[in-house]
């Protein structure tokens, strides 16, 4: 049915408009045709104060008053409301920080793999470099022997002795022979291997002919101009028992290059 104080429709069954807080047992059982058209404000509209006692015994619409405000929510629904959109909030977050989570997983892994690719590959440089550098000394030690061959040419090496040398002996004990831009009182350096401390030790000879009293062992250089041949030869002068041990003899030209004798024994008894 129409109200007929504000002219808007409600419920048959209502005895109070819900719009306007007006008494609907005052209405006529069928709204008269047009009556959306006629003034909502009639002289056939009840008085509001008639219903006072039914808003007293119906508290239902107790605000369902001509003149009255919206209707109020009852005290506590606006918290209750908010407390559950955050909680709807509280869980989408956590949905999304789960989510997050394993995508941050998943993110870690694949990190981590690559890392260890790269960790990989990284040594696999390491491990090239480190046959280039042994690749790069063996070349530059045959570089530098075949430097020394074409400036130092040993033309009779040290062979060893037989056998033991008396002490006391004098003889010529170990001789080298060699070619290139020598020098007679420099160029021929006899060391003796140190077996405590595993190196070799000079024998400190200088000069065309010079005496080591320690071992009892003599130097002698000399030069030939027909052969362009110099010649080195350690010879025993009285030697003694310290002289026991393992000799060689270190060649060096006027540019700086080395070469290096073979080894020979000597045992004296």
């Amino acid at each position: 049915m129409i109200c007929l104080n504000c002219g808007k429709a409600i419920d048959d069954d209502l005895k109070v408009c819900p719009f306007c807080g007006s008494m609907t047992d005052t209405y006529a059982d069928e709204s008269p045709a047009g009556l959306p058209d006629a003034d909502p404000v009639s002289e056939a509209a009840p008085d509001p104060d008639d219903g006072q006692d039914y808003f007293d015994e119906n508290p239902v619409y107790p605000e369902a008053r001509r003149g009255a405000g919206p209707i109020r929510l009852p005290a506590g629904m606006p918290a209750l409301i908010v407390s559950a959109v955050a909680c709807v909030l509280c869980l989408a977050c956590l949905v999304s920080i789960l989510s997050l989570r394993g995508t941050v997983r998943e993110q870690n892994n694949v990190l981590t793999g690559s890392i260890s690719e790269v960790r990989n590959a990284v040594n696999a440089v390491n491990d090239r470099l480190y046959e280039l550098d042994d690749t790069l000394s063996r070349v530059q030690s045959e570089a530098y022997n075949q430097l020394a061959s074409q400036s130092i040419a040993v033309v009779k090496d040290i062979t060893p002795l037989t056998g033991p040398v008396e002490s006391g002996k004098y003889n010529r004990m170990f001789i080298v022979n060699a070619k290139g831009n020598l020098s007679v009182n420099s160029s021929f350096d006899w060391q003796k291997y140190n077996e405590t401390t595993g190196g070799w030790v000079s024998i400190v000879f200088t000069g065309d002919a010079t005496n080591n009293d320690e071992y009892g062992l003599r130097l002698e250089n000399s030069f030939d101009k027909n052969e362009n041949t110099y010649t080195s030869i350690l010879w025993a002068n009285g030697i003694k028992p310290a002289a026991s041990g393992t000799y060689r003899c270190v060649i060096t030209d006027a540019t700086g290059i080395t070469k290096t004798s073979a080894e020979a024994t000597v045992s004296v008894f």
